[in-house]
C-alpha cells in the first residue's frame, strides 16, 4: 500500500478534468469516476512481476488550489516492493502535466 499526496496551484476542476490522463498514463482499467465525491477508482493489469494494483485518487480543494491524493493497494500479495509508490507518482505527474501545472513543494 502506498499513498502519494501533492498540492497544486490549480482549481479542483482542472485536476478533475486531468484525471483521465493519469489513468491512461499507467494503463488503468475500468475507471469509475464519481464527480459528486471527487474520486476515481481503477486497477492496473497483471504483469510478469505483479498481480496489479487497485488505485483510488481523490481531488479536494485546499489553500491556494487543490490537493490530489493517490492511494494504491495490491490486488494480491503482501509486499509491492515500491511498485505502488512508482505508480502513484507517475499518475500524479501525468495529471499535473495534463492540467498544465506543477506540484507545490
Amino acid at each position: 500500500m502506498a499513498t502519494v499526496q501533492q498540492s497544486f496551484p490549480a482549481p479542483p476542476e482542472a485536476l478533475w478534468n486531468a484525471l483521465p490522463a493519469g489513468v491512461a498514463a499507467i494503463g488503468g482499467q475500468g475507471p469509475f469516476y464519481d464527480g459528486q465525491r471527487g474520486f476515481v477508482s481503477f486497477r492496473t493489469g497483471m504483469s510478469l512481476l505483479s498481480w496489479g494494483q487497485e488505485i483510488t485518487a481523490t481531488v479536494v480543494p485546499s489553500a491556494g488550489g487543490s490537493t490530489l491524493t493517490v492511494l494504491t493497494n495490491l490486488k494480491f500479495g503482501l509486499f509491492d516492493w515500491g511498485e505502488g509508490k512508482r505508480i502513484a507518482t507517475r499518475f500524479a505527474a501525468a495529471v499535473a502535466y495534463a492540467a498544465g501545472t506543477a506540484a507545490l513543494t
